[in-house]
């Protein structure tokens, strides 16, 4: 059987067990063999069915509906199993939608059916016969809400205003049995926006309000509504008795402040943001909550970032011990790229709240960021008091080994890193793999390095890191120029702005003597970032004097040379103004 569509997926769902529920009953003398047969066959069905065996099911419900087509309740199993197989078939459909039909007739208080059958019409755009069925359901159950909600949708869809009006009544009358509130303010307006009847939207807004003046929810709507179309001093005056009727309430404190935000009053925006988060009686989350959308309003300009740090240290005084400030800010600061400041408000936040795991990869990553290797090393070790078996952790501490140069203490948490990875987290692995493979090759076992590469792509093809490390070491070794390229140009097309990868990229191009078109990857490779390093320095170098342009060579190995002036193969290349393998 094909799969459904999710949307009939949804409606199928409302009356898929009422078939089983219902009795079925027969006028006495009407059965015949037919009959009797259709009623076996239909059961044997149902059966099929509560097994999930929907291929026997729908061939059984077939044959049952062949032999007794009067019976309905076997019409409407069948119109099931016909609307899943309509997708591409109108006939199907026509056919299933009739069937359906059949049934509400005569079931004209089956709910389940008719709510099914309504919406299907709905989502067919047949509004006539979707608001025929709703009014009947409507009439039969005036007390089902989700009944008259469709109801009254059904009448306000597409029809003449006489059809506006009904909806409107109807929307009143749950009013009357339920009471006002924003969901049945909202429908109406909704309503009455399609008219563009102002007056009406502003009376709707007025009588929630008036329903009960202390609701500080129905008087930030009104302020909503009334700033919707420009009668801003009202909107205040809304706006202003929600923050004195509940001063703690977020809602009010930071709709007033988006008002001011609306009208491009930028320093009345800050001071209701302050104002709001400054509120003692304030809880925590609400002022979270207002501090992230402000966030989300004021980060795309670089000058409102001195404000949002005021805020976070307004917050910070009075909330100095809640774990979700300090982490909030921490984040943020990540964003502005404020590595040592985030990891102090990280190191406070897991004061706070030690058995946080992802702010303790978090807290090294921030570290490792800044070159603060002790401190990543401690980070992690701390971590492991409360997560000792986070084969990440491990992981990251044995490329720490790895940069200190201390091989042998690096291959043991790799191997400890191992042994703590699922056999199905394929990711990890081959993270892991990875990282032996760069071990072993520093190690100067290029060979068995290699087998590790191999190993880590075998688990996951797509390793980037992977791929361009073993591609570079290839080219270094001027083994396999061939297959190092094909998993260059892979890393590449995954990550085009790695800078890194670019420069492997350029350094393989360069190692198969395809000079120009290294020299053209490697200028694309310095474009990619403003901190230029030795080794892609001097590959460039390398790259343009191989290229004819020893100057634009020399340019390069000076510029290397400076940030690395111990590097006596590129003091070589400058003093004697040319190439120098070794």
């Amino acid at each position: 059987m094909k799969k459904l569509p999710l949307l009939i997926l949804a409606i199928l769902a409302l009356g898929a067990l009422s078939a089983l529920a219902a009795g079925r009953q027969r006028q006495a003398g009407t059965e015949t063999e037919d009959t009797r047969k259709a009623d076996y066959i239909y059961l044997e069905a149902l059966r099929a069915k509560s097994q999930s065996n929907h291929d026997a099911a729908f061939a059984l419900l077939q044959r049952a509906h062949e032999l007794n087509p009067a019976d309905r309740e076997i019409g409407v199993e069948l119109s099931t199993y016909l609307l899943s197989l309509s997708q591409t078939d109108s006939a199907l459909l026509t056919s299933s939608m009739a069937l359906l039909r059949d049934y509400c007739e005569a079931n004209p208080t089956d709910i389940y059916y008719g709510g099914r059958y309504a919406m299907l019409n709905e989502q067919l755009l047949n509004r006539d016969e979707a608001l025929r069925t709703w009014k009947r359901l409507h009439t039969l159950y005036p007390d089902r809400l989700e009944v008259t909600y469709r109801y009254a949708g059904a009448l306000a869809q597409g029809g003449t205003q006489a059809d506006r009006d009904k909806a409107i009544a109807v929307y009143d009358s749950v009013e009357i049995a339920e009471g006002k509130s924003i969901p049945l303010s909202s429908k109406k307006i909704q309503l009455y926006y399609s008219l563009q009847d102002t007056a009406s939207i502003l009376a709707e807004a007025d009588r929630l309000r008036n329903s009960a003046p202390r609701n500080v929810d129905f008087q930030v709507f009104s302020g909503d509504i009334y700033s919707m179309f420009g009668l801003n001093d009202q909107a205040k005056q809304f706006y202003d008795s929600a923050c004195i009727l509940d001063p703690s309430s977020g809602l009010a404190y930071y709709s007033r402040a988006q008002f001011y935000h609306t009208l491009g009053d930028s320093a009345a925006f800050n001071r209701e943001v302050f104002q709001a988060l400054e509120q003692k009686n304030l809880n925590v989350e609400t002022k979270l909550v207002i501090l992230r959308s402000y966030i989300q309003e004021m980060f795309n300009d670089s000058t409102n970032f001195p404000q949002i740090g005021q805020l976070f240290d307004v917050l910070i005084d009075q909330h100095p011990h809640e774990h979700d400030i300090h982490d909030l800010y921490s984040r943020y600061l990540i964003v502005t790229k404020d590595y040592s400041k985030a990891a102090e408000q990280t190191e406070r936040a897991l004061d706070l709240d030690p058995a946080d795991s992802e702010g303790w990869e978090m807290l090294t990553s921030l570290y490792l960021q800044v070159d603060r290797l002790d401190d990543a090393r401690q980070a992690i070790k701390r971590s492991l008091r409360y997560y000792p078996d986070n084969s990440r952790q491990y992981l990251v501490l044995g490329s720490i080994y790895d940069q200190e140069g201390q091989r042998d203490k690096a291959t043991a948490e790799y191997r400890h890193a191992l042994s703590l990875t699922d056999s199905t987290d394929v990711s990890q692995l081959s993270r892991i793999y990875g990282a032996m493979g760069d071990n072993l090759y520093a190690s100067e076992q290029a060979d068995s390095a290699f087998v590790y590469y191999q190993k880590s792509l075998l688990y996951d093809p797509d390793n980037t890191l992977a791929l361009n490390n073993c591609a570079y070491y290839l080219a270094c070794e001027g083994r396999d120029l061939d297959r190092a390229l094909e998993m260059i140009e892979k890393a590449v097309g995954a990550e085009p702005e790695n800078a890194t990868s670019m420069d492997t990229y350029a350094w393989v191009l360069f190692k198969r003597k395809d000079y120009a078109k290294a020299r053209e990857i490697i200028d694309r490779t310095l474009s990619l970032t403003d901190e230029r390093s030795e080794e892609i320095l001097e590959h460039a170098g390398d790259i343009y004097f191989m290229d004819g342009d020893p100057d634009g060579a020399l340019r390069f190995w000076k510029e290397a040379l400076e940030l690395a002036p111990d590097n006596q193969l590129l003091a070589k290349k400058v003093k004697h103004k040319t190439y120098f393998f070794k």
